[in-house]
């Protein structure tokens, strides 16, 4: 007598039960943890950006300053007068003194943000470093995204020029 492979029609319902399970509840899951790894990515490349322009500052011993800008990735960006960092920032340093942004004195760009993202500061459009490491203008900077709770972070730049990070509530 021979006998039959395979799996019998019950066996196969309880395995698509299973599985129907397992997706309905991991899905929702696992869009929170790529939601959280998205804004905790995007919270380090600022924080990566402010000590980058830290580091120049005291390295090349000239004011080095961080900027929003809605032309980072141009040749040459400009700094605009908005406290909406989602556009996109640059990190530059003045070498040659003359108060103007030249091609090689950017040094770090970070385009605009992914999703539906807000990164705000309450009034600083720009950070500026002196060459001792410390901050001309100090304030904190809110990221949220489209989820409320405790999702959101909260970047806050100190005088002394350091940085932290802390979880924020966002509405």
């Amino acid at each position: 007598m021979k006998s039959a492979y395979g799996f019998t029609l019950i066996e196969l319902m309880v395995a698509l039960a299973i599985t129907a399970i397992l997706l309905t509840v991991g899905i929702p899951s696992f869009r929170d943890f790529i939601m959280n790894n998205r804004i905790t990515t995007q919270a380090n490349d600022f924080v990566a950006s402010i000590q980058t322009a830290r580091s120049l500052a005291i390295r090349h011993q000239r004011p080095a300053q961080i900027c929003v800008s809605a032309n980072p990735a141009a040749s040459t960006p400009s700094c605009t007068a908005d406290t909406d960092w989602t556009q996109g920032w640059f990190v530059w340093v003045d070498l040659d003194r003359d108060n103007t942004i030249d091609n090689n004195e950017v040094m770090r760009v970070t385009q605009s943000l992914e999703g539906t993202t807000t990164f705000d500061s309450t009034a600083q459009t720009s950070f500026t470093y002196n060459p001792r490491g410390l901050v001309d203008n100090a304030d904190s900077l809110d990221l949220c995204d489209d989820r409320t709770g405790e999702t959101g972070r909260r970047i806050d730049i100190t005088p002394a020029g350091r940085v932290n990070i802390s979880n924020l509530a966002c509405s």
